[in-house]
């Protein structure tokens, strides 16, 4: 490569790949894209099953430990990220959920010019190749592959029926016109196989000469022209990177990585760098704040038909892999979810503020947190689509190499866990309906002892873990103490832009990897 490029992007993840891809297309453009996890192309990061052994080890997955969380009884809660070319789409549960049109106008509304759901809509449309249709609103040609599932338990198509039993409508498309209702699920999926975007995006990108891809390199500054508010380039553990004139630095690190690499490099809160004896340079005490995620909680139910927790044996496992490795068929090619819903917790409610997950797979509760169950079982997973609760992600030490702080204040806010009480309290409702009375056999999780809030606010405290949908920690605004502007630049400074989950204001009412991919389909442009 050369000593210097046009643009240095730092994360090969989500929104990552995508910037690479665009800004190498033009032939002119020397890109650097640098990520530090490593580009091993396992098969495990390919077959969707493989989401749980994912998350379990740690050699593509972070692992991040965060603070206790008094909302969830003092637990101390485990931040799963993808560290891997493709980041966390290539070890996330691959459902493709845009948000709702709402998400999208509430930031414009906050003054980010461009941002609106109509603004967006076309960035939306050029990562996807769908073959849904939804009255002009889907893509059909781009990168990304947004499939049907291509094995389906029953018990999907029974969740359904019990969905529109309760009043749920039935709902073609979620990343239609209206979120509201309930689904089968949209996956990033070729084939039957994970795309991720790496897959998507970088693959095709590779060989451009043009485009330098590092792995293995953990970036730890920024480097800034000698007496100026001018990004120059990045310094890592061993080794710089330098702009030429006129270029940029990208951070696409993520909701956790870019506020961490902002405050080493001296942009965030002063006191608290100073503290540490970091040279500061800014003061921007937003870097690192406005932390939100989603906190799910599940309910689940034996049955008395085969489900796929009952695959997690080797040999099944093996049979299975062969079986999908052929055919791009088989329980290997199934995430979790087989049905999606968005719900209304109340009547009174504007729009929906609950999202349900459906799954023939289900869990068990110890010490450990939430771990496979061994019978035939299913489980519904709960999550409030827009929750109050804010944290924040702050440095231990002045050591690029230490682990930040991650403190989610998860279900901390009351109004947060009155939304989890109610959407768990329907889930029941959703596995007693008619539909399901001829394969439920019994609720074990939180069981039917559970009756009055207070017990399920123990269930809930208990049990519920995160939707590994981190945002908002490097908030795009207009006011002064926003991280980045609406073109995603970093306010007062020259050469430097964030472009990944941490720009967004406020967390969309759905999973976050297609509004990350779309992030940076904007930013490229």
């Amino acid at each position: 490569m050369t000593n210097t490029v046009d643009y240095i992007i730092v994360g090969a993840g989500s929104a990552g790949c995508v910037l690479a891809n665009h800004l190498s297309s033009d032939a002119r453009n020397q890109v650097l894209l640098i990520e530090a996890g490593r580009d091993t192309g396992a098969l495990s990061l390919k077959m969707p099953a493989a989401v749980l052994s994912n998350l379990t080890s740690t050699t593509h997955n972070w692992a991040f430990q965060g603070e206790p969380e008094p909302g969830l009884d003092g637990r101390v809660i485990q931040h799963d990220r993808g560290k891997t070319i493709g980041g966390s789409s290539s070890i996330n549960g691959m459902l493709f959920v845009r948000g709702a049109r709402e998400d999208f106008d509430g930031w414009a509304a906050l003054g980010n010019s461009g941002w609106g759901f109509d603004d967006l809509l076309p960035a939306f449309r050029s990562i996807e190749n769908s073959a849904i249709e939804s009255a002009g609103l889907r893509g059909h040609d781009g990168p990304m592959s947004v499939s049907r599932l291509r094995t389906t338990h029953p018990l999907g198509e029974v969740f359904l029926k019990a969905a529109s039993e309760h009043g749920l409508p039935l709902n073609h498309d979620y990343n239609g016109a209206t979120q509201e209702g309930v689904s089968p699920p949209q996956v990033t999926q070729r084939n039957g196989w994970r795309c991720s975007s790496a897959r998507a995006f970088l693959a095709p990108a590779r060989s451009r000469r043009n485009l330098t891809v590092l792995t293995g390199v953990d970036v730890e500054q920024l480097l800034f022209a000698q007496g100026e508010s001018r990004c120059v380039g990045v310094k890592a553990r061993t080794r710089s990177f330098r702009l030429l004139s006129g270029g940029e630095v990208i951070l696409s690190a993520g909701a956790l990585g870019s506020p961490k690499i902002l405050m080493h490099s001296g942009i965030g809160d002063l006191a608290a760098l100073s503290a540490l004896s970091i040279r500061t340079r800014l003061h921007r005490p937003s870097v690192g704040a406005n932390l939100q995620e989603h906190p799910n909680s599940v309910v689940c139910a034996h049955v008395n038909v085969r489900t796929y927790n009952m695959d997690a044996t080797p040999l099944r496992m093996l049979r299975n892999a062969i079986y999908w490795a052929v055919t791009g068929r088989g329980p290997a090619s199934s995430p979790y979810p087989h049905a999606v819903a968005f719900l209304r917790s109340s009547p009174n409610e504007p729009r929906p503020d609950l999202q349900m997950l459906f799954g023939p797979f289900a869990f068990s509760f110890d010490e450990r947190g939430i771990l496979p169950y061994a019978g035939p079982a299913v489980s519904i997973v709960v999550n409030a689509c827009r929750p109050r609760g804010r944290g924040q992600l702050t440095l231990r030490d002045a050591n690029p190499a230490s682990p930040v702080r991650i403190s989610h204040q998860l279900l901390a806010d009351e109004d947060d866990l009155n939304r989890q009480i109610a959407g768990c309290k329907i889930a029941r409702q959703l596995l007693q309906a008619k539909a399901f009375a001829p394969f439920i056999r019994g609720e074990y999780l939180p069981g039917p002892e559970t009756l009055d809030d207070d017990a399920w606010r123990n269930h809930i405290r208990r049990t519920s873990f995160l939707g590994y949908h981190p945002v908002g920690t490097c908030r795009m605004g207009i006011d002064n103490d926003a991280v980045v502007d609406p073109r995603l630049k970093v306010r007062d400074v020259v050469g430097l832009r964030v472009a990944d989950a941490s720009i967004m204001p406020l967390i969309v009412s759905a999973n976050t990897n297609a509004a990350t991919m779309m992030i940076a389909e904007k930013a490229s442009a």
